[in-house]
């Protein structure tokens, strides 16, 4: 190789890292928008007079909008690069939410909701396959935990940031200004921005059933979609959470948004760790004692109520993520072309059966409590160990 075929070798992979980083930093600044609505739902629930029930209804059909798309947003590879597809998806979603926080009333605001929520179903499953296609398979665990903890720690500083807004300009302003920043770089990620040239390629895999049909009989495929599918039941239950702070345990708002944060916090370091842990471990061990420890924290709940020892189990809660796990296998168990297609199943299965957890969950805990709605979780996380057991390892680990 000469030294210009070596200088746009190395220009394409740097075009390719700026491309992931964005991807990242995008989807963090599109669970900035996410993750302050927990803190604006009160303000939002007193304005237009709804019940848990109801609340359950907007996030479910939010959930819905978000996550039945996903599975179809491969389809438009076939004209599009993943890099166009992130970008105007997340120039849709935060154009919506302006929007809704301009409406002036519920059904308008619901409906700018759902139509954010298609716009941004492209994040998940085409900012996945990007990152996972542009990573060595050695790196690769780390690469998708920072896909997710990066993300998550928007989770973390925005309900403090949100509960501080909303006390100086209400939930309408601030909702509006923490969109800005996910308009101002998609606008960039689509207009600005190149990756190299396998990035911006276009493919007629991206959505093939016939394909589809064949990775199903993957073992490792099949057995993480049912994974999935259980787990989505317990989707959406920590929007609920600051409501129980608030309206059971009778903590002040910024309490609350210290302990949803702590939780949040977690789920920042717990997916780059798990993701380092899976690039050396068994990587289907590590996925069960997760999910284990997982069901006997939300059991927990039930029993503790105190400020600091709530704060440390929300934490351990919030720090057993085994999704970065689960995606490395994927990643690891189909063909470079499938990954759009297999993400898209992933991602819809979760966020489509998850638009009926939180109307299960809403009603759950609006007439049995929150402490059944707790058992519930856990329940929920113990079946989901029966998939479990059928994730093969499909590499050597490290270690």
């Amino acid at each position: 190789m000469d030294s210009q075929e070596e200088h746009t070798t190395e220009e394409q992979q740097q075009g390719s890292n700026v491309l992931v980083g964005s991807v990242i930093i995008l989807h963090m600044l599109n669970h900035v928008i996410s993750g302050a609505m927990p803190m604006l739902y009160p303000d939002i629930m007193d304005e237009f007079s709804l019940s848990y029930s109801q609340l359950g209804l907007i996030r479910s059909a939010g959930t819905f909008a978000a996550g039945f798309p996903q599975m179809f947003v491969g389809f438009f590879r076939r004209w599009f690069s993943g890099r166009i597809l992130v970008g105007v998806g997340n120039l849709i979603n935060s154009v919506m939410t302006l929007l809704a926080a301009l409406s002036n009333g519920f059904f308008q605001f619901f409906g700018f909701r759902v139509l954010a929520g298609i716009g941004g179903s492209t994040q998940h499953p085409i900012g996945a396959s990007i990152v996972s296609a542009a990573t060595e398979d050695s790196k690769r665990g780390r690469m998708l935990g920072l896909n997710q903890s990066i993300p998550s720690l928007a989770f973390t500083f925005t309900p403090l940031i949100a509960a501080y807004m909303l006390t100086r300009m209400g939930w309408r302003s601030t909702l509006g200004i923490l969109t800005i920043p996910a308009l101002t770089l998609s606008l960039i990620m689509t207009f600005f921005m190149k990756g190299s040239a396998s990035d911006e390629a276009t493919t007629k895999d991206a959505l093939n059933f016939d394909k589809l049909r064949e990775s199903l009989k993957n073992r490792n495929v099949l057995s993480i979609s049912l994974l999935r599918s259980v787990m989505a039941f317990r989707m959406g239950v920590r929007t609920f959470l600051p409501l129980y702070f608030i309206d059971i345990l009778g903590f002040t708002s910024e309490r609350s948004s210290v302990l949803y944060s702590v939780m949040l916090f977690g789920g920042v370091l717990g997916p780059f760790f798990w993701g380092s842990m899976a690039d050396r471990m068994n990587r289907k061990t590590l996925i069960i004692g997760i999910m284990v420890v997982s069901s006997v924290g939300y059991f927990t709940l039930n029993y503790v109520t105190g400020f600091w020892s709530l704060a440390a189990l929300l934490f351990i809660i919030g720090f057993m993520v085994q999704t970065v796990i689960v995606q490395s296998v994927l990643s690891d168990s189909v063909e470079r072309s499938q990954l759009d297609q297999i993400f898209g199943l992933y991602f819809t299965i979760g966020f489509t059966i998850a638009s009926f957890s939180s109307v299960i969950f809403g009603y759950i805990i609006e007439f049995y409590g929150f402490n059944w709605g707790f058992t519930y979780i856990a329940a929920v996380s113990v079946i989901s160990l029966l998939p479990a057991l059928f994730i093969e390892e499909t590499r050597k680990p490290a270690i």
